[in-house]
This record gives structure tokens, sequence and C-alpha cells, in this order.
């Protein structure tokens, strides 16, 4: 169109029924509307010209997805995409068939009549063209039942028989026309009519199929169903309806079916369920990477808003302490703790469903690695600090600060003072709309099976008493977080590479600072333009390395860390909101390199083990 709208044009021919009749025909097909079924959009009748105007879909039809458009070799196409497209086109069938009290059908389904949205799930067309055009059907069509020869003939009955031959066309990858310049056409009914076992049915399915081992499954679940739907007489197929259940009924084999939850998401209270498993399940989905707990995911849901979902891996803990857990999880509410929305449990599967945060990590903030991992945790930095580090402010680092403290206290305060974090590191906290921080992957530890000091990928973050994930406890949490702070003071991740190839842990790096030249070791130079806060800098410094002392019964409690914090940023403990610093008079006091100085010789007997 002018607009440059693509759509799709219709001009039909040899059509059978009068003027009136075709615009009554009209009518019921245009008040067809689900979102597999491509609507309708307008139309035009005037004497022998019949038009009929859809929308585009860009990715074409399944039968060009299949096998190629003419002249193009076939793309490859994953499992996922295959059984969305049956799903979709099975979905939007019996919508058809309940419309027109029951008498409407669509009499043409076949792989190029059904269209792929953005989303990937199948779209019937060419509804109820049939009905308009008389034509004989040749007896090489084969993806119309043996007994109906013409489109007077057709039948919801034939939709089913028809729709099978496009869920066995999915799975053999094998065409039932032939089209120029596209493969020989091939009797599919025949071809699987002699497979009665799943050793035998391997034989069939397309060779893009057979890597997936772990859905051999899904393919023969598959595979009966176009089976059952070819069935020799169709009227002893089953209906529309039923194979919708049946093809659901895979969906729910993905993440296995033998959960205490019978595969259902369960959300944690006020969560607002807009969506369901299946949505995850299917919706276009970035694997964003592996940390310590297992894979994350960015997951884009029909309504266009992004969730995260972390599928955890080695979970040791069977399904009434991970429901209890999850519900103390879930009961924790605080503006400065990611909320869990929803979790699922089976026995194949633990997955966690949180909110997307567009909002930057600390660490990429702090240390500029532009990644598209920006929300994950648990990957190791070391000697990947980059130059593309935009300036963070005293003040944002500050209310920062203030607010992962909040949300660390707030959690140790939770199950009886019992709950803690146990994974505390920059890239797990994240900065909000106000710039506060906001604490992620709460509690998680306690799901896991042990994991040695030496195989975590920060084990820079961890007090020495951790040997092993089982020693975690409110006061490494504690240690944990004074890292961060030390992080926030002189710009460097918790473990980098120096100069000279050898990787080295911030804290070891500032302990060393009396014997080097350490002004830049200890002070980011985007700190020096700040220097009527000095007095807050050197309280701020002094906060961290108390928290990072070797003696847990000398570490800080969190609730005294949020004080301490509030203090040097001037942050009115009631209003999050407030970002004015109360700055004090610096005058006549001694330079900021003379007072860290005095800090670390008085602390570095303590650092010491």
């Amino acid at each position: 169109m002018g607009n440059g709208v693509n759509i799709v044009v219709k001009r039909l021919k040899s059509v059978s029924i009068s003027e009136m009749e075709f615009k009554r025909h009209m009518d019921i097909i245009g008040n067809v509307r689900h979102k597999n079924v491509a609507a309708l959009r307008a139309y035009y009748s005037s004497g022998n010209e019949r038009l009929m105007l859809y929308d585009y879909y860009s990715k074409g039809s399944v039968y060009a997805l299949l096998h190629g458009r003419t002249g193009k070799s076939r793309a490859y196409v994953d499992w996922e995409t295959r059984v969305k497209i049956a799903i979709g086109a099975a979905r939007g069938i019996p919508e058809i068939h309940t419309r027109n009290a029951g008498k409407l059908v669509h009499g043409n389904i076949k792989s190029s009549n059904i269209l792929i949205n953005q989303q990937r799930y199948g779209c019937v067309s060419d509804l109820g063209l049939a009905n308009m055009i008389e034509t004989t059907f040749m007896p090489t069509a084969q993806c119309y039942a043996p007994e109906v020869k013409s489109s007077q003939n057709v039948s919801q009955a034939l939709d089913v028989y028809s729709f099978g031959i496009v869920l066995l066309e999915l799975l053999t990858g094998k065409s039932t026309t032939h089209l120029p310049g596209s493969p020989e056409p091939v009797d599919l009914v025949k071809l699987v009519d002699s497979v009665k076992s799943k050793e035998r049915a391997a034989k069939v399915f397309d060779m893009d199929l057979l890597k997936y081992l772990t859905i051999k499954e899904g393919m023969v679940k598959m595979l009966q169903i176009g089976m059952k739907c070819v069935t020799i007489s169709i009227k002893k197929g089953p209906k529309m309806f039923e194979v919708v259940k049946m093809l659901e009924d895979i969906i729910r084999m993905k993440l296995g079916s033998h959960g205490p939850f019978r595969n259902e998401l369960v959300f944690v209270e006020k969560a607002n369920t807009t969506f369901d498993l299946e949505d995850i399940l299917w919706t276009a989905a970035d694997v964003l990477g592996k940390g310590t707990f297992g894979y994350c995911y960015k997951a884009t849901l029909g309504n266009g808003n992004p969730i995260l979902l972390k599928r955890l891996s080695n979970v040791n803990v069977k399904y009434k302490d991970f429901q209890q857990h999850m519900e103390v999880i879930g009961r924790r509410r605080h503006d400065n703790v990611a909320e869990l929305r929803a979790y699922y449990f089976s026995s194949d599967d633990k997955l966690l469903v949180y909110d997307y945060c567009n909002q930057d990590n600390l660490f990429t903030l702090l240390h500029g690695i532009t990644l598209y991992l920006r929300q994950i945790s648990d990957y190791n930095f070391a000697g990947k600090t980059g130059n593309n580090r935009r300036p963070l402010d005293w003040e944002t680092r500050l209310k920062i600060a203030v607010g992962a403290a909040r949300g660390i206290a707030h959690i140790h305060r939770q199950d009886g003072g019992k709950l803690l974090h146990g994974n505390i590191k920059s890239s797990n906290i994240f900065a909000n709309e106000k710039k506060y921080g906001v604490v992620s992957d709460v509690g998680l530890l306690k799901l896991i099976g042990p994991i040695r000091l030496s195989a975590l990928p920060t084990p820079s973050y961890c007090a020495a008493e951790v040997t092993d994930t089982r020693k975690v406890s409110q006061a490494s949490d504690v240690y944990s977080f004074g890292v961060v702070l030390l992080e926030l003071v002189p710009g460097k991740p918790s473990q980098y590479t120096k100069n000279d190839g050898k990787v080295i842990s911030l804290f070891e790096s500032i302990k060393s600072v009396l014997h080097d030249e350490w002004t830049t070791e200890v002070m980011d130079v985007e700190l020096l333009r700040y220097l009527n806060e000095e007095k807050e800098m050197v309280q701020f410094l002094q906060l961290a390395l108390d928290c990072v002392v070797i003696v847990a019964e000398r570490k800080p409690r969190m609730p005294e860390i949020v004080k301490i914090l509030e203090e040097i940023s001037g942050i009115d403990p009631s209003d999050e909101s407030s970002s004015e610093n109360v700055l004090e008079d610096t005058e006549g006091q001694p330079s900021i390199e003379s007072r860290l100085e005095d800090i670390l010789e008085g602390l570095l007997p303590m650092l010491t083990p």
C-alpha cells in the first residue's frame, strides 16, 4: 500500500455462488476472529470480480519453511518451531468449526495454507473458499481423504484428516504435493502406516529432528496423533478439539509430566498472573548464559513484556522442601530485593520467574562491560575490565550501596533470622529507576548441592571460612557485601588482571597498598572530582574494611551497616526517594590521602590472618 503496509490480495476465479451468497459467506468468514486464523480484512464483489484482502505474513507458509521457496533450498527447522506451528494451526481450526451453527469448515487445509506468525505459531489461511468454488480433487492431491472427490464433499472430518497430513509433513519433512522446483510428492499415509513401534518410527522422521534425543517421546506422540487423524474412515477420526488437547500434552512433556504441580506454574503471593507455563515454554527466548545455579533466559511474552527465567541445575532438595523455601523467598517483599514472581517444580526441571530489569547491574556500571548478559550473575570477569565504562558519580554509588544494604538487611530478618543471600556480588545488584541498589538471586544456595570454593566463578567475594557453599552465613554475606563496597571506591572488579598478567583480588590489592604507590589503587579517578565529600568517602572505606575483617565476630551486622551508610549518604531512612547528601565543611581537615593511609595502617593487622 502507499503507506508501506503489505497486504495479501486474493483474486478468486470460477466462483460458483451468486453475489448475494458470496457476501453472506464473506460475513460469516469475516466474523471468525482468532489469533491462529488469518483474518479476512475486506472483500470486493462486483459482477465477475471477487477480491479478498488479508494481512501479510512475512514469515511465509509452512510449506515454504519445510521445503524451501521455489528455487531455494529449505532452511533448518527446529522441533520447537514445528510444535508451535502444529499447536497454533490446531487451535485455529476448532474456532472455525464452531461458526455458522457448527456448519463452517475450512475445506482446504494443507501446509501452503498455514502461515507462520511472528511468534512462530501456525495460522490457518484461505478459510471457507472450498464452499464457494466447485472443483474436483486430483487423485495425486494426497492432502485430502481418498473418499473426498470434490470441494462439495468437504466436512469437518476432512479438515481433521488434512490436518493429520500436515502433522506428518512436519515430522517427516516430506511433501505431499508437487510444485515447480519443489521435492517430489510422497504418500505420507503409506510411509507411516506400517509404523508400529518407536524404533521403527525413527526411520520416518526428518533427519534434522533425529539430532534431538531428548524430544523423541514428543515426536512419537505427534506421529501417533497424525496417524489417528488419517485413519481409514475419516468419520472415525478424532474431533479437532481432541487433537488440540493431545498436542498440548506434548508441550507439557517438554518440562516433564511427573512433577507435583502437574505442569502448573505456581505464582507467589500478590503476583500478577498474566501468563502461564505454556507461554514460557514456547515464547521467543534468548539464552543469557550459565551460572552457578543454572541457565538464565530473557523471554518475551506474547504481550511484549520481558521476564527473566532461571532454570536451576543440581537441585538436591525434595519438592516439599523446595516449596517451603520458595514460600519463604516469595514472602519477602521489599523495594530493594528482586521479587520472585513464580516457580515450577518437576522431576526434570526447576524454574524461577522474575521481572526482567532493564537497568544495568553494578558490575556493568562500574567496569563498563557491555554484554548482552547485562542482567545475569555468576560470570568470572577477571581480566575483562573494558574501557567503555560510563562515569558513575559518588551520589549514585552511595544510593546503590544504601539500597542493596537495605535489601540484604531485609533478607536477614526473614524466616526467623535464618534466611541469607549466599551469593552477593556486584553483578547481583542492580540499579532501579531511582538509582537505588536492588539485590537479586536471593537464597538459592540452599537448594543447590555443595559447591567447592575453587569451583565458584567469583571466589574473591567469599569470606575465608567459606570453603564450600555449605559454609555460607549471614556473616559471610556481610563479607561479600564489604567486597562490593570496596569495589565502589576504586572502581575495580573484585578480581582483576594486573599489567604483569597476574590475577589478583581487590582485597589483596588494597592490603598491599601500604607498600606500593596506592592512591589510584584505593580511589577511583572519577571520585577525585568530589573532594568536598572526602570525609564521607573515608567513612565509606572504613565501613567496607570493617566488613571484610577475618574474625566473623568483629564484622558489623546488616542493620548497623544500613544505618552507617544512611548517615554517610544523608539519605533519610524513611524516604527512599531522597537523594540529597548532607555535606560537612572540610576546611582545615587532613588530606584524603593521609586519612586513607591512617585507616589502612590501623586495619592492616586485623586484615592479615
